[in-house]
């Protein structure tokens, strides 16, 4: 029973560790080109604020997606490591050995360095959002007289017919 429990438990704590690299793996992409649409749609070709925070949060991002990939190629040598050491039944320097150990803290680092990332790129967007407006720039004439709707679009003569319950007239018909 107690093996049974320790398996599932191993295999949760896989399945964690997976859907923890995908999730970094998939938010550091994301922000990446979140930040793009940003810098082109906000900034545009005016000079950003403080550019050096973005390209910071690129590269820690990049960074991150790189931690990921090296986790896993880390967590390969962790696990044959881990084999060997059960064919042998020595698991002197701990089961996978360093590699097991840097598979742990190349993890962390990797949703660290995901994190400083989306800091750096909040503070470079609220240096660069100060002052731009949302809306279209016509938009101030409506605030300062008001909104008046355009008149309706005048009827056909089709709307108005039918309207007056009246049935459409025949269509002609054709002589020959």
């Amino acid at each position: 029973m107690a093996d049974d429990y320790r398996n599932k438990l191993i295999q949760a704590e896989q399945k964690s560790q997976d859907d923890y690299d995908k999730s970094i793996v998939s938010l550091s992409g994301g922000a990446l080109g979140i930040s793009l649409i940003f810098y082109k749609e906000v900034i545009g070709g005016a000079s950003p604020n403080s550019p050096d925070l973005l390209v910071w949060s690129w590269g820690l991002w990049a960074a991150s997606i790189a931690a990921v990939v090296l986790s896993y190629f880390l967590s390969r040598f962790a696990l044959r490591k881990a084999i060997h050491q059960a064919d042998e039944n020595n698991f002197s320097g701990g089961v996978g050995g360093w590699a097991a150990n840097c598979t742990n803290y190349v993890n962390a680092l990797s949703g660290v360095l995901f994190v400083i990332g989306i800091i750096l790129f909040i503070i470079f967007s609220s240096k660069n959002i100060e002052g731009y407006t949302m809306s279209d720039p016509r938009d101030s004439e409506i605030f300062e007289k008001g909104y008046i709707p355009p008149p309706p679009p005048p009827k056909k003569e089709s709307e108005n017919s039918s309207q007056n319950n009246e049935p459409p007239p025949p269509p002609p018909e054709n002589e020959e």
